[in-house]
């Protein structure tokens, strides 16, 4: 391995919510909380206090909603956040770059960018390299969207390979996928195994090899967490927590027990 960018990135979790990163990206954007407040407000509150005196890490958005969730969360502790070229990964260096550019102008500080599986599959190291440095230099704190589940079910020994570039991109985190399972072209008649079991395996296993070759990446899990397997996801090496922020108070108590 050549040219690592960056060095460990230290999370401090002083409480659960600090592992948490909040998502506004699904489809169904109703509230739940308020019949006055937006889906994005109520996030953004719920991000700033989960509970009195205590905040979530990050809220994330999509490139065009980055600048109100600026707006909503300007003066707290509470890191703004985008996600790029979500959710299929293959728009290419042009798409990312545009996405992180306008997101980093509208006071983005970190972004989820989704990789692209094409590149992937040909072992196209320049290709990707490319795509994830028109992210990180314009967004220095940027997480990849691996697609693991599709990965490890059908080319594994990409997942190394993989591994190797996001450290030396400069790439931060590794997220396992981003729960969009027609993302995946899968041969006819089969299903993606995301179970919790195969998802602990390949967690435990990259969490092995970062640690066994000493990269600088944490490990991210987002989609199907709920109180009663975050912390087994924890303990199989994630650090970071996807979800949606009206689960955030049910899975922060189930990691406070």
């Amino acid at each position: 391995m050549k040219n690592i960018k960056n060095k460990m990135q230290k999370i401090e979790i002083k409480d659960p919510a600090s592992r948490f990163d909040l998502s506004y990206v699904f489809a169904n954007d109703y509230p739940v909380f308020s019949k006055t407040k937006t889906a994005l407000q109520e996030m953004a509150e719920v991000a700033c206090e989960i509970v009195p005196g205590v905040h979530c890490r990050t809220a994330i958005v999509h490139p065009g909603e980055i600048k109100e969730l600026v707006s909503l969360l300007k003066g707290s502790l509470v890191r703004s956040e985008v996600v790029i070229d979500f959710p299929d990964g293959s728009g290419g260096a042009i798409t990312k770059e545009a996405q992180a550019r306008f997101a980093a102008s509208a006071g983005a500080i970190g972004a989820d960018l989704v990789i692209n599986l094409h590149k992937v599959k040909a072992r196209d190291k320049k290709g990707l390299m490319e795509e994830f440095l028109a992210v990180t230099r314009n967004i220095k704190e940027t997480k990849v969207i691996g697609q693991v589940p599709y990965l490890w079910q059908y080319d594994k020994n990409s997942v190394p390979w993989l591994l190797e570039i996001l450290a030396e991109a400069g790439v931060y985190c590794l997220k396992d996928w981003t729960t969009r399972v027609d993302n995946f072209l899968l041969p006819e008649n089969e299903t993606l195994d995301y179970s919790d079991d195969t998802r602990f395996r390949y967690l435990e296993y990259i969490a092995n090899y970062i640690d066994k070759h000493s990269l600088p990446i944490i490990l991210k899990v987002a989609g199907r967490v709920s109180p009663l397997n975050v912390r087994s996801f924890v303990n199989a090496g994630a650090t970071l927590i996807g979800l949606s922020y009206r689960k955030a108070a049910a899975l922060r108590h189930a990691l406070l027990k």
